[in-house]
Formats: structure tokens, sequence, C-alpha cells
């Protein structure tokens, strides 16, 4: 079991990363959060939490992460195991975890930049 600032952490690792496909782009018939899912568990059989990381992305496309990302990624680092053996066989509450997390992110950033706009 992962400490509850691990799992904080990765929840918004995977939001972020979530965040940054271009969905609207995916040609499939599929729902993306399955997508999402199912990429989330493959991409956790990698060796290290590097690994997953570029793996992940690579699966949907995405060449970089914001730098906040790449804290987050650094930060886990000394729980990569337990973390990728947990998303290998959990994955599915954190993908729902990290979905509405980003939702949420999407949603606040959008209310600040019609604030700006006001």
């Amino acid at each position: 079991m992962l400490p509850n600032d691990v799992e904080e952490k990765l929840v918004e690792l995977l939001a972020v990363i979530y965040a940054r496909v271009p969905w609207g782009k995916m040609k499939t018939s599929k729902n993306p959060h399955d997508i999402f899912n199912h990429r989330v568990r493959a991409a956790s059989r990698r060796a290290t939490l590097y690994e997953f990381v570029s793996k992940l992305c690579n699966y949907f496309g995405l060449q970089s992460l914001p730098l906040e990302a790449q804290s987050l990624v650094d930060e886990l680092r000394p729980y990569e195991d337990e973390i990728l053996n947990t998303l290998s066989r959990e994955h599915i509450p954190f993908c729902v975890r990290a979905i509405f997390k980003a939702k949420e992110m999407k949603k606040a950033k959008k209310e600040v930049s019609d604030d700006k706009e006001v």
C-alpha cells in the first residue's frame, strides 16, 4: 500500500498526462477512459518510473511533459517499485481518480482564462 502523499502525487501525475492527451485527434470508437486505463496498465510493466512515463507518453504521441510533471516523477522515484506494482494491479481506481482530477484542472484553467478575458 502506498503512503497517502505518494498516492496523491501519482494521481496528479496521471492527471497531468491525461490532460495533455489530444483526445479529439484520437481516431477510435472506444471510450477514452478505457484507453487510458489499458495503457496505464500496459506501461506499468516497465522496469522504472521513467520508463513508465516515457512509454505512457509515447502511447499517446506526447513528446514532452510540463515541468510540474517532471517534478512529480522525481519525487515519486524512491517509490517506483511499489508504484509500478500497484498500478499493474489497481490501475482502474487510480485512473478514475486521475481523470476526475484532470477534468477539475481543465475546469479551473478555463475559469482563470475566462476571468482574464473579462
